[in-house]
Formats: C-alpha cells, structure tokens, sequence
C-alpha cells in the first residue's frame, strides 16, 4: 500500500528516487479539478508501462476530494512506494495569451521506439535541460523531432497547425504524449493526425501549443519564422475556456 504524501518532505526512498521509475501528472484545479478522470486513467496507463502495481485509485480520491484548493496546479506523482501530492501556482498569465510563445528546435530527437515517449514519466531530465537551453535563449520552450525527422512535441505540450482553415497534429506514433487538451481538441474539432515536418510548420497559417495548465496557446515563432494570423487559435480557445469553467467551476 503506497503512502499518500501531501506536504510533507518524508517520502520513501524507493525505484521512484534511485531511477525514476514512475508516472505523474499535472491538473489544473480552478475551484474543482478540470478532466480528473482522464487524468488517473492516463496516469494508470503509464503505470501500466513501467509495471507499478495497481494505483489505489479509491483511496487517492478520496483524498483529493477533501483537499481545499483553488486556482493552482497539482500534480500528481506515482512511484512503487509513494503516491506524492504537490501545488503550484498557475505560471500563464493574460498577457503572455496575448503575446504569444517563442519555441526553438532542439537539436535533440524524439525517439518513436521509446515506450518512455508515450507516457508521462518522472525520467523527465531531458525536457528540463532542453527547455532551460531555450530559456537561455530568449525563447519559451524547445521543439522536438523525432528520428526521422518528424516533429514531436515541445518539453511539455502538444503542439498543432492550422493550414487553409484545416486543423493539424503529430500523429501520436511518431513519438510523442497524448495530451488530455490534446484529445479534447480531436474530439470537438476535425483534427487531422499526420507526418508534419519543418517545411510544413514554415507553410502554416497559425500554430497553437495545448498543455492541461496553459490550456491553449499561440505560437508567435519559431526559430527564424514567424506567425501573424490568429483567428483560429482565438476560437478554439474561446470553445476551450469555457468548457474548462463549466468542468472546474
């Protein structure tokens, strides 16, 4: 039975702390958490992966349900011995929605035949140091590709084109986290999945970045090319927003 540790500092040294062997992830908590359910089913699949014993799911929700939050982000993080709950504040504030993000393109690949790729786990090293390398740079975040030169994602969102009023992603396959905002937008959108490379994202109308905290963001450059238009960024997130109160209001 994992311990369930929220604001405390005595966790239990186990697979988690010596080799990152677990899953977490990040939900955003207005005044209720916002997609709860996909978030534990997704966080159960990535047990799955690394081969944690069952989540006790019964136990960590009632849990949360006593938990007074508000307006913040929590995560959520799964090891053998330890289920650890942590809160931060939201760091998107309006006037980045209204600027927009900088991303560069990391010299570092995807790799498509990872299973580390397709969840959400604590071996998360990598996008830090990549996204710092970007910071350093005067950008908000790094692209990634894959080994065959298709592009992933950013170190920490799903990332989308839109193209002659067409809306499209990464297929899932080429190396990347299914998103819970991602899935949202195929659901209630006509998105389509494919191959998208660099010559794709320079012939792009608009491009839009999803996370569960950001929700929906523009995308004003990349590298060395820019994007002016805005008017289907701004409508799916309007659709976006207020599903999002309706759910965590």
């Amino acid at each position: 039975m994992r311990k369930i540790i929220y604001r405390e500092d005595n966790i239990l040294l186990d697979e988690g702390s010596f080799f990152g062997k677990g899953v977490f992830e990040t939900i955003l908590w207005l005044k209720k958490p916002v997609f709860l359910e996909e978030h534990i089913t997704r966080l159960k699949i990535g047990m799955e992966v690394l081969g944690l014993e069952n989540l006790e799911e019964e136990k960590l929700l009632e849990f949360l349900s006593k938990l007074s939050i508000e307006n913040k982000g929590v995560k959520i993080m799964i090891t053998p011995l330890n289920i650890v709950i942590t809160t931060r504040n939201i760091p998107y504030g309006e006037e980045v929605y209204k600027e927009g993000m900088n991303l560069n393109i990391s010299k570092v690949l995807r790799n498509s035949t990872s299973a580390l790729s397709y969840i959400k786990s604590t071996c998360y090293i990598e996008n830090i140091l990549e996204k710092a390398k970007a910071n350093k740079n005067g950008a908000d975040d790094m692209l990634f590709l894959n080994e065959k030169g298709y592009i992933t994602e950013t170190s920490c969102s799903n990332i989308f084109l839109i193209k002659n009023h067409g809306i499209l992603t990464p297929r899932r396959e080429n190396g990347l986290l299914s998103g819970i905002i991602r899935k949202w937008i195929i659901e209630n959108f006509k998105v389509q999945e494919t191959d998208i490379t660099l010559n794709d994202l320079k012939e792009a109308d608009e491009v839009f970045i999803t996370n569960s905290l950001m929700g929906i963001m523009k995308i004003k450059q990349i590298d060395d090319f820019t994007y002016n238009d805005e008017i289907g960024v701004v409508d799916i997130k309007h659709k976006y927003d207020a599903t999002k109160l309706k759910i965590g209001g």
